[in-house]
């Protein structure tokens, strides 16, 4: 798409009146209804739900002094625990960009939040809400992979910035957009991270069970590339799947009991993984548990002391060294009294990289703040991060780890037990697959 085609499809949805959210790429615009009390500026703990009958109905028109920030979050369906945890996330990331760094462009940061429920038709239609309904300048959040994905492709069509949430490679791989950037780790890079690990330490032998959806898919795919990559002898003893939203795992669990696995790769999230580590743990599956998820706090949380003595890619750690980091702890805590999530960790960075952009390109204009995108570097909490400009990826270290029993909270803890290097686990350019199309 050349840049006269967008503005001119831009055109086309101003025209025919739903495009109030589009018109403020460059500087909000200042026309049409009051914006109520479906956003906030991060001070207060004031938040938007797509429940809310303002958000639904009501037409919220910019100002040319706010920069109206859309987030999607899962609060209710499958990932509603991960979408409480992003939520509390994009509340902190929103205060931290106004009162720690001045907001964007001298204006500050106003939030809309809208549920996606998991489901990719909806996120995509609370795109469109933040869109057409909220007049938002930039999209952040999803979880699910199949989200991520339906969302890319309408803020591309739309010629607005996303931040996605959520590992398939196909985000910044074969269906890469100019428009989509991720500073979470892709699935390859996390299976690069674990992989060579778990072979060296865990065993050869390996039984994969996954969810049938884009996340699960991608997880078995990645690590089996991974897996090759690393040069070591393996076995893939078997590969299953169960529908997502599974909640009776004994007969895999049966399976992979009887079988000469030395470990299993877990990959799915949620309440799946809740109710597959405690169905683990009550059938004393006797095989060690290597997930991509386990990691996360909410989860963490959920599946209590089945967790413990499992193994996980570290996406973010609160104990984790730098200035950054430290600055997120400090804010999340004094919030919500418990450690920052990587939920947290994504909505934090994600927002601060935007900002970094705008002010860098002197404007909210979507082509200005892409370009300036492409190749930013930033130390974030868990390190020096540099967006590559080929795929739109962050480029960041990975990190190995244990789940621990509970120590300074209720809830399993976990400790680093091997670091990789950014190079190692991002492949090339060249392997993605991503041909960026025009802006």
């Amino acid at each position: 798409m050349s840049d006269s085609d967008w503005l001119s499809r831009r055109t086309v949805l101003k025209q025919a009146g739903v495009g109030a959210g589009l018109v403020g790429l460059a500087g909000c615009s200042s026309s049409g209804g009051d914006g109520g009390d479906e956003g906030d500026s991060g001070g207060e703990d004031t938040e938007t739900e797509a429940s809310m009958d303002e958000t639904t109905t009501t037409s919220s028109s910019g100002s040319d002094d706010e920069v109206r920030v859309g987030f999607l979050h899962p609060t209710s369906g499958p990932f509603a625990a991960l979408g409480e945890a992003q939520q509390r996330g994009s509340e902190v990331a929103t205060a931290h960009v106004n009162e720690d760094l001045g907001g964007i462009l001298g204006n500050n940061v106003r939030r809309f939040v809208e549920d996606t429920e998991g489901d990719p038709s909806t996120g995509r239609e609370m795109a469109r809400r933040h869109v057409e309904t909220n007049d938002v300048d930039v999209l952040i959040g999803g979880v699910s992979g199949a989200v991520n994905l339906s969302v890319a492709d309408y803020a591309y069509d739309v010629g607005v910035p996303y931040f996605a949430y959520g590992g398939p490679e196909e985000i910044t791989g074969e269906e890469c957009l100019p428009t989509t950037f991720r500073y979470q780790y892709s699935d390859a890079q996390i299976a690069r991270s674990g992989a060579e690990w778990a072979l060296e330490n865990l065993g050869s032998r390996v039984w994969i069970h996954i969810a049938d959806y884009a996340f699960g898919q991608s997880i078995a795919r990645t690590w089996k590339d991974a897996f090759e990559a690393s040069g070591l002898d393996y076995t893939i003893v078997n590969e299953t799947q169960t529908p997502l939203g599974t909640s009776d795992y004994s007969a895999v669990i049966s399976q992979i009991q009887s079988s000469d696995a030395d470990w299993v790769l877990q990959g799915f999230s949620g309440s799946d993984a809740v109710n597959f580590l405690s169905q683990a743990e009550q059938f004393e599956l006797g095989q060690d548990i290597m997930s991509t998820t386990n990691t996360y706090l909410p989860l963490r949380q959920g599946a209590g002391s089945s967790a413990v003595g499992t193994y996980t890619t570290i996406r973010y750690e609160p104990t984790y060294e730098s200035e950054a980091n430290q600055m997120l702890v400090d804010r999340y805590t004094s919030t919500f009294d418990e450690p920052p999530t990587d939920f947290a960790l994504v909505m934090w960075s994600s927002l601060r990289l935007y900002a970094q952009a705008a002010e860098s390109a002197g404007s909210l204009e979507t082509s200005a703040v892409v370009s300036a995108m492409e190749g930013l570097e930033s130390d974030e909490p868990m390190g020096s991060t540099t967006m590559r400009e080929c795929d739109h990826q962050a480029v960041r270290d990975g990190f190995v780890g244990r789940i621990t029993e509970p120590d300074q909270y209720d809830w399993p803890g976990q400790e680093i037990v091997a670091t990789r290097t950014a190079d190692d686990i991002t492949r090339t350019c060249e392997e993605t697959g991503c041909d960026l199309p025009s802006l």
